[in-house]
This record gives C-alpha cells, sequence and structure tokens, in this order.
C-alpha cells in the first residue's frame, strides 16, 4: 500500500481510538441534565448521595467489557441440571464475568435503600446509571427483588419481613438472596385469568401450599425466592381465584419441588436466564390475602417492575447518546466530523430528545411515589398507577427507536458486535418492549382503570397541578400549550368513555398516546420552570421547543426555517 494510504487509514483508527478513549470518563460527568434532575428531586440529600452516584456510574464502566464477555455466545447461561453424583440441584450456572457484574449491581445499594421509605428516587437514580450497560445479566433480577421487597414491605406478616428482607435487601452480591416473579403460563400469557397452576393446601394446620403445574416463561430462573400466582382449590374462575405465594428455590438443601424444563434462547437479556419451570409440589406459603393475589401482583410487584422497565429504557437511551454523540464528534467525512452535518445533528437531537423526555417523565413518577410513602400526596395514588404503566409503554417505544438513530450515526460499525454496545442495547430494547406488559396489555389495563376506577380523575387532577406551576412560573406560549393539550386530552377521554366499549378498545391507544405526549411537555416544561427558578442556563429552552415542533404540533422541515438550527443546538450538546 502506499505511504498517503497507510497514512490515511491511521487517521482513521486514531479517530476511532479518540472515540473510545473519550466514552471513558466518569458517566455522572457527562449527563448534566440528569444530574440537575437527581439534584432537584432528591434536595438537600444531594451532598451526602453524590459520591455513591459518582461510585455508581464508575463502576457500570468499568465493567463494560464484563458485560460483554457474559453477553458472547459461548458464555450464556447453561443449565445443569444434576451434580457429580447424580443428585439433582437444578442449577443455572453463569459465566464468572457475570458475578463481577452483579457485584456492580448489588454493591451499589440500589435494593439496600430500599429498607427505609422514601427512597424510590435515590434508589431509581443508581438504576439508571447501571442500566446504561442494558439488561446486563442483572438489572432485570434487581427490578424482581425490588418488587418481592414492596410485597413483603406492604402485604408481608412480620415473620415473612424477618425472614426474607434482610437476604433481599443485602448489598454484598456473594450473599444476597434475588427473586423472581412466575406468573406467564402458556395457555394465558396476558390473559392471566387462563392460568392453572395451582395451590393446594398442606394438611397440617401450618397454611402452607404446595404448588402444581407449569410457568412458561421464568426470568431470573436462578433466583433464591420466587414469588408464584397459582389458583386455589374452588376459587372462582379468572384472576379473581388466583393466589400469590412466595416459593423458595431449596428445602433443606434440596430443589423445592420444581423442576427446570430448559432456558429460553431469547433476543435479547441473553445473559439473564430465562426458562420454563414445571412445578410438582413445590413448598410455598401464601404472602398477602389470598383473595388478593392478583391485585397485589399488579398493583405491587408488576407496578414495581415496570418503573424498572422505564430506568432501563433510560439507560439504554442515555448509553446510545453517549455512543453516537461521541463518535460523531470524532468521526470525519469529506474532511470534517460527521457531527457537522445536519442529517446527523438531527438524529443526534432525536436521541437526545427522546431521553430528556423520558428522564423527566420517569423521575417525575419516582417523586410521586417517595412524596406517596411520605404522606405528602393525598389522592395521588391513582394517577401514579396510570402513569406507571403509560410511562412503561411510552419509554419502551423511545428507547428502540433511539438506539435505532444511533445505530445509524455509526453506520456500519454499529452492526458490528465488538465495535460498540448498539447491537446487544438494541436487542434489549426489543425486550424491553415486551417485558411487564406488552403495549396493548398497558393501554388495555388504562381503559379498564378508567372504565370501572374512575382513575383518569386523579391523573388529569395530577396534570392540572402542574399545569398550575406551570402557569404561575413560566406564563406563556409553553404553560398556553400545556392547557390546550390538557383540555384536548381530558375530551378524548370523555368521548372515549361515553362511546361503545368496541370502538373504546379501538381507539384506546392512540387516546393513551395523546396522554403520554402531554406527560412528556408537561414534564419536560416544569424541568425548564424548576431551572428558570434557579437562574440556570442550559439547553432545556431548545429540547422544549424542539418536542412542540416534532411531537406536539409536527412540522414540515421545508416550511420551517428554524428547524434545522435547533437540530443543531441540541445535538451539540451532551
Amino acid at each position: 500500500m502506499s505511504e498517503p494510504l497507510v497514512a490515511e487509514q491511521e487517521r482513521a483508527r486514531g479517530e476511532l481510538a479518540a472515540w473510545r478513549e473519550s466514552l471513558a470518563r466518569n458517566p455522572l460527568d457527562a449527563d448534566p441534565f440528569f444530574v440537575r434532575l437527581a439534584r432537584r428531586y432528591l434536595g438537600p440529600r444531594w451532598a451526602e448521595v453524590e459520591p455513591r452516584l459518582r461510585a455508581t456510574a464508575a463502576a457500570a464502566r468499568d465493567v463494560d467489557a464484563d458485560v460483554a464477555e457474559a453477553g458472547r455466545d459461548e458464555h450464556l447461561p447453561a443449565l445443569r441440571r444434576h451434580d457429580e453424583l447424580g443428585r439433582a440441584v437444578e442449577e443455572v450456572v453463569f459465566h464468572p464475568a457475570s458475578d463481577r457484574v452483579g457485584r456492580a449491581f448489588w454493591s451499589s445499594g440500589a435494593l439496600a435503600v430500599l429498607a427505609e421509605p422514601g427512597n424510590d428516587t435515590l434508589s431509581g437514580a443508581l438504576v439508571y446509571l447501571l442500566d446504561r450497560n442494558g439488561e446486563a445479566g442483572h438489572a432485570c433480577p434487581v427490578a424482581c427483588t425490588a418488587g418481592a421487597i414492596r410485597l413483603l414491605q406492604r402485604v408481608g406478616t412480620d415473620e415473612q419481613r424477618r425472614r426474607w428482607l434482610p437476604a433481599l435487601l443485602e448489598a454484598d452480591f456473594s450473599r444476597r438472596v434475588h427473586a423472581a416473579q412466575f406468573v406467564t403460563e402458556v395457555q394465558g400469557g396476558s390473559d392471566v385469568g387462563r392460568n392453572g397452576c395451582r395451590a393446594e393446601p398442606v394438611p397440617d394446620g401450618s397454611r402452607r401450599f404446595r404448588i402444581y403445574g407449569e410457568k412458561w416463561f421464568c426470568s431470573v430462573a436462578d433466583a433464591g425466592l420466587f414469588v408464584v400466582s397459582a389458583r386455589l382449590p374452588g376459587a372462582a374462575e379468572g384472576t379473581r381465584g388466583l393466589g400469590l405465594f412466595l416459593v423458595p428455590r431449596s428445602v433443606d438443601g434440596r430443589p423445592n419441588g420444581f423442576r427446570l424444563r430448559r432456558l429460553k434462547q431469547k433476543l435479547g437479556t441473553r445473559s439473564m436466564a430465562t426458562g420454563e419451570i414445571e412445578f410438582d409440589g413445590a413448598l410455598a406459603e401464601p404472602i398477602g390475602r389470598l383473595d388478593e393475589g392478583f391485585k397485589n401482583l399488579v398493583s405491587i410487584v408488576l407496578d414495581t417492575s415496570r418503573v424498572h422497565n422505564a430506568l432501563a429504557a433510560c439507560g439504554v437511551l442515555r448509553r446510545a447518546f453517549e455512543e453516537a454523540h461521541s463518535f460523531a464528534a470524532r468521526r470525519t467525512a469529506f474532511d470534517r466530523p460527521i457531527a457537522g452535518f445536519p442529517a446527523v445533528q438531527e438524529l443526534l437531537a432525536r436521541i437526545k430528545l427522546s431521553l430528556r423526555a423520558a428522564l423527566a417523565s420517569t423521575f417525575r413518577l419516582l417523586d410521586w411515589t417517595d412524596r406517596i410513602a411520605a404522606a405528602a400526596a393525598p389522592g395521588l395514588d391513582g394517577a401514579r398507577r396510570i402513569g406507571v404503566m403509560i410511562n412503561k409503554y411510552w419509554t419502551a417505544l423511545a428507547c428502540t427507536r433511539g438506539v435505532r438513530d444511533a445505530i445509524e450515526v455509526l453506520g456500519g460499525n454499529g452492526t458490528i458486535e465488538d465495535f460498540s454496545p448498539l447491537p446487544r442495547l438494541y436487542r434489549d430494547a426489543i425486550v424491553v418492549e415486551s417485558w411487564e406488559g406488552t403495549h396493548n396489555t398497558l393501554v388495555a389495563q388504562v381503559l379498564r382503570d378508567f372504565a370501572t376506577r374512575r382513575l383518569h380523575e386523579p391523573w388529569l387532577a395530577a396534570a392540572a397541578a402542574d399545569l398550575a406551576a406551570l402557569e404561575r412560573d413560566l406564563p406563556g406560549p409553553h404553560a398556553a400549550r400545556a392547557r390546550a393539550l390538557l383540555d384536548e386530552v381530558r375530551d378524548r377521554i370523555r368521548r372515549l368513555l361515553e362511546g361503545d366499549t368496541g370502538r373504546a378498545q379501538a381507539l384506546g391507544r392512540h387516546v393513551v398516546d395523546r396522554m403520554c405526549r402531554l406527560t412528556d411537555w408537561l414534564a419536560l416544561c416544569d424541568q425548564l420552570r424548576v431551572e428558570r427558578l434557579a437562574g440556570e442556563s442550559t439547553d432545556q429552552q431548545d429540547v422544549v421547543e424542539l418536542y412542540r415542533r416534532l411531537v406536539l404540533d409536527p412540522v414540515d422541515p421545508q416550511d420551517d426555517p428554524m428547524l434545522a438550527e435547533l437540530w443543531a443546538r441540541v445535538a451539540a450538546g451532551t
């Protein structure tokens, strides 16, 4: 090869090396919007917890290579049915890299801080920083364990809490007990009322049960504690006949009446074990009232996982933006960095816009959770229930779109497994869309809650409260647009509920989409309001304006001379 060509190739490799080097700094320093959100919602605790957040961000960065190693085809979880003497063990074996990642997740204290009420925002901030690596084999176990913690705290007996909470809250990975929730059955799927796995009482007066039947989709198949739904003898059909049970993995050192049929080969989240489990007399104890099993499953366990699902979407979006933004700043084409091309600026701006909206709406919900725990927000429970469901749906969609845009910025390089984490993150993002309720399932639940519990009323009231603060502190076009959108959404919900059921089912998703846009707009504008009151100079005004032009009131780029300039300004910052 000629010397000029060799020099050109070395220059290109130098650009890629500079891109990798730029990603090595502490992720907290690279994420000013998250820092502003966390400082706002953690308030006076910020100075105390900032070192923990910084250490967690560094740990998440440092395990990046281990996350990739554990996700290689030859290192995925494996089923070990028997030990060397032929005794049943029903174990899942992980690559050592997976354990190193697990230590980072658990030592963060993201679960340990849940021992005290009012720490959901802090826990969520830690989880967000960890989830920059995608599922990483441990994001789902953390989410499921958080759900079990909340379940025990709210409806467990004193004895159950004493027995299980210390191990579930443990920050030492080698000593922790992690949890799973097994609900889905092959004949039911989202139609949980068709579940047939059954619970039979043990005739010894102990209130214990034996679980029989199969579960079709069991993520965290290696968990030490299973939360299992099962049908009670003589109980009503449908979800009303389902109880909720705690099933320890082992009893007296042996598998507790279950058999792992196989591990699933999934599109994403591959380094976390998902399997099919067959129960044959597993010893179990009820958690909460037996006749409220499904209610507790949805309102506590799945609710918790849905918040974690949104945090995962935020973490993945953040990592995708970092990879694409840094690459564009250092990769040159036609003698200039590709970040200077308007088409690339549009992609970067779209990713950043989705990330900002997802973070703002998710931390708004975390703050609601802490306010409810402190009895500082009467009547907010119903609004939060709706908010959690629509936020899970909306952030999951944004995540997939954002990672796809980031791959486009990297071009063909973005599809290479060992060049960047984007291929793995894209697979995880698609799984995030399906977990904890598919889009249609969530929309259907929102409609049921509107029709049977009138939960649109507290949700609209919470939106109106945010609007009132906006109109008070930031009057003008943003508040006026929020007022118009709130009125529109209120009217759409009214019309939906006044129509026939079939039409509501056909149009419900479109109404929920408008609800999500209203949530984004209020959350983004509210953050702008807070920053203006604090005298901070940020790019939040540009982000809000870009959201209006791209999402609320879509413009034709050819007819809007300001749009390209907005793309450039929003794409420029981190």
